[in-house]
C-alpha cells in the first residue's frame, strides 16, 4: 500500500482550505482560502517561509497577509494610519473640550486623511507623510490646522511605540499674519443698532458691543449669573454643546452703564426665563448662528456699512476702552485674555492710546529728582 506524502511542516490541510500554523511565533493558525491541492500546499509552504523571514527581521504585519484574521487588530504592525487616528482620538477626547474634539474628528475623517487611512503604519514613513502634507490646502492657517492634528497624532504613535520613527518632528508649521481687529467706530455702532428692528436683537448687540463678551458666551449667559453691576461668564456654547469658556478661564465682568442698561431692557422681555438672550420663539440658542442670521446680517446689509463678523463687537469694546485711556490690565481681565495675548492682539491701540502720557509722567518724575 502506497504511503501518503508527508505534509510540509507548518501547513495544515482542511477539507476546503489551508492553514498556516504560526502559533509558535505568537500568532495562530491563519487561514488561506485555497483548495488543498499539491500546488497550493507547496505555495503555502513557501509563503510560510517568507513570513518566518519577516518575523525574524521584525517586519511582519499580520494584516498584510491575513487581513481577516481576528488577531490582526491586536497586532501592532498590522495597525493602519486610520487605526492610529481612531485610537488617538479616543484618548484625546477625554482631555480636550468638546469643540476641540469635534475639530479633531472632522479633520481625521476628512478627505485629507482618506488616501492613507488604510496604509499600514509600518509602510508609512517620511516620504508618505510628506506626500500627504503636500496635498493639504495651501492657505497657511488651514494647513496648520490640519498639520497640527497630524503632528499630535504621530507623536502619540511614536511615544506609544506604534510608529517607529519620530515623524512628527519633521512637520513644519507655516508662518502667516493673522487678520487683526477690525473694530467699529461709535458712529458705526449707532448705525448697526438702529438697523436692528427687533428690540431683543438691539439689546443683544448693544450688550455685545459694551461688555466685550464672546458670542459663544452671550448665548450661554444666564440671569442667575447677573449681579449688581456684574455678570458671571462661566459657560459657552460651541459646536452645539454647552461647556467651559475658552481657555477654561471663567470670570466675572464689570458691566459698563451701556451694558447694564441693555440688560435692564432685556429683563422686561426674558427675565422670567433662565437665559438672558433667547430667540424670537423664547427658546435659548445653542449656536451663534441664530443671532447672526436673525439680526446681525440683516442689520449690516440695511446699514450700508462694510460687512464685518459679529466677533468684531468684542474687538470694538477692547479698542474703545484703550482709546478711552482704560488700563490694559483691566480690559484684559474683562475679555478673559492673558496679558500676553492681549498685548499681542491690541498693541497698536495700546500705543495709540498713550499719546505721550506715559513719557510725560516719567519726565515729571525725573524732574523731581
Amino acid at each position: 500500500m502506497a504511503r501518503r506524502p508527508a505534509r510540509p511542516a507548518g501547513v495544515i490541510v482542511r477539507d476546503a482550505h489551508l492553514q498556516i500554523d504560526l502559533r509558535t511565533y505568537g500568532f495562530g493558525k491563519e487561514r488561506l482560502e485555497l483548495a488543498p491541492t499539491p500546488a497550493n500546499i507547496a505555495y503555502a509552504q513557501r509563503l510560510r517561509n517568507e513570513i518566518l523571514g519577516k518575523i525574524e527581521r521584525g517586519t511582519f504585519a499580520l494584516a498584510e497577509y491575513f487581513p481577516n484574521s481576528p488577531r490582526a487588530s491586536k497586532d501592532k504592525p498590522s495597525l493602519t494610519v486610520g487605526d492610529l487616528a481612531r485610537e488617538w482620538l479616543k484618548v484625546k477626547k477625554a482631555t480636550v473640550k468638546h469643540s476641540t474634539a469635534h475639530h479633531y474628528n472632522q479633520t481625521v475623517t476628512s478627505k485629507h486623511f482618506a488616501d492613507v487611512d488604510g496604509v499600514l503604519l509600518g509602510n508609512f514613513g517620511f516620504r508618505e507623510l510628506q506626500d500627504a502634507l503636500s496635498k493639504l490646502p495651501t492657505h497657511p492657517k488651514t494647513f496648520n490646522n490640519i498639520a497640527t492634528v497630524w503632528r499630535q497624532m504621530l507623536e502619540y504613535g511614536f511615544r506609544a511605540k506604534l510608529v517607529q520613527e519620530p515623524l512628527h518632528e519633521s512637520i513644519e508649521m507655516r508662518r502667516f499674519q493673522p487678520p487683526g481687529p477690525d473694530p467699529f467706530t461709535r458712529e458705526e455702532i449707532a448705525q448697526v443698532l438702529a438697523s436692528i428692528t427687533a428690540e431683543r436683537g438691539r439689546n443683544y448687540y448693544d450688550f455685545a458691543f459694551f461688555s466685550g463678551m464672546r458670542p459663544s458666551e452671550l448665548i450661554a449667559l444666564r440671569w442667575s449669573g447677573i449681579g449688581k453691576g456684574t455678570a458671571e461668564v462661566a459657560k459657552a456654547f460651541t459646536r452645539g454643546q454647552e461647556g467651559e469658556v475658552k481657555n477654561y478661564r471663567a470670570r466675572v465682568v464689570e458691566l459698563t452703564s451701556r451694558a447694564a442698561a441693555a440688560l435692564e431692557r432685556q429683563r422686561k422681555l426674558t427675565g422670567g426665563g433662565t437665559h438672558v438672550f433667547v430667540g424670537m420663539d423664547d427658546e435659548p440658542y445653542t449656536t451663534t448662528d441664530g443671532p447672526l442670521d436673525a439680526w446681525w446680517k440683516p442689520a449690516l446689509a440695511a446699514s450700508g456699512l462694510r460687512y464685518r463678523d459679529a466677533r468684531q463687537t468684542r474687538h470694538t469694546f477692547a479698542t474703545i476702552c484703550l482709546m478711552g485711556g482704560i488700563a490694559p490690565g483691566w480690559v484684559a481681565r474683562q475679555l478673559g485674555h492673558s496679558p500676553e495675548m492681549f498685548f499681542r492682539v491690541y498693541s497698536r491701540w495700546i500705543e495709540g492710546a498713550d499719546k505721550g502720557a506715559e513719557r510725560r509722567k516719567l519726565d515729571a518724575f525725573l524732574g523731581d529728582q
